[in-house]
């Protein structure tokens, strides 16, 4: 979590499904320590395979395997301090 900001905002499809919110968006560390953890728990084995990371000017984005087989590309946008301030996931369905 020390990678992320305070203010720190995540976005996924899956937000959608396991927190129940059909914004798909939580913000905020703790709220974001609260979903890792429940996706953690529904998950215990939980991991990723890395295929590249794409960086640009203040953003990157990791293309890897995700869960339940599926391929994943999360785009982690940088505050003016080096951390994390935002995420967008996305998933092929």
């Amino acid at each position: 979590m020390s990678h992320y900001a305070d203010d720190f905002q995540m976005t996924s499809p899956f937000i959608v499904k396991l927190m129940n919110d059909p914004t798909g968006t939580i913000k905020g560390k703790e709220n974001i320590r609260a979903y890792w953890a429940k996706a953690l728990s529904r998950i215990p084995d939980l991991h990723f395979e890395l295929i590249e990371v794409l960086a640009s000017v203040d953003s990157i984005t990791i293309y890897y395997h995700a869960v339940l087989g599926k391929r994943a590309a999360e785009v982690f946008f940088f505050n003016e301090s080096g951390k994390v301030n935002r995420a967008v996931a996305h998933y092929n369905f």
